[in-house]
């Protein structure tokens, strides 16, 4: 043994390095966990993941519902072809007793805005069918929530706002 690393080991390492880089805190663990998972997804497939999230005042939802929320939102911005373009950008802050989350990111194509102030899905907006707005709308609704979504130059925006319910005595 000449003391070198085999080629498997240094594979080993340069994975844990890849999660470390990934990690994604936001001070809960349910949302750090699907976070982190869309990360190295996007890592993996050339898509810049950029998250300024502080999630501690979504502490009020069920977590497998802030995990549809958040799992179906960013799944969105992953079908991105242009290089340049593979990004997506999630914040995540709270402020006068409002959350608000906001995901973006480019497309192609057109994206028509419906009279409920959602896509509608045409043939030219194929990728946005099943992105999931239907599960989105149903927890926003849930949680007495507003959505809307706005593109404008190619990027769309998703915001959402959620009510933080007062914490009873």
């Amino acid at each position: 043994h000449n003391g070198g690393m085999d080629a498997e080991t240094v594979a080993d390492i340069n994975r844990m390095i890849s999660i470390y880089d990934a990690e994604v805190e936001t001070g809960l663990e349910a949302l750090d966990v699907v976070l982190t998972e869309k990360s190295l997804f996007c890592k993996k497939n050339g898509i810049r993941f950029s998250t300024m999230a502080d999630c501690t005042s979504l502490q009020f939802m069920k977590e497998s519902d802030m995990y549809v929320l958040f799992d179906n939102a960013i799944e969105a911005g992953m079908k991105i072809d242009d290089e340049d373009k593979r990004y997506i950008g999630l914040s995540v802050y709270a402020r006068g007793g409002l959350v608000s989350i906001n995901v973006n990111n480019y497309f192609r194509g057109e994206v028509v805005i419906g009279d409920n102030g959602l896509p509608v899905t045409t043939k030219r907006s194929k990728d946005y069918h099943g992105f999931g707005l239907k599960s989105i709308c149903m927890i926003v609704d849930k949680y007495k929530g507003d959505v809307s979504v706005r593109t404008e130059n190619n990027v769309f925006n998703l915001n959402i706002v959620l009510p933080i319910p007062a914490i009873d005595d």
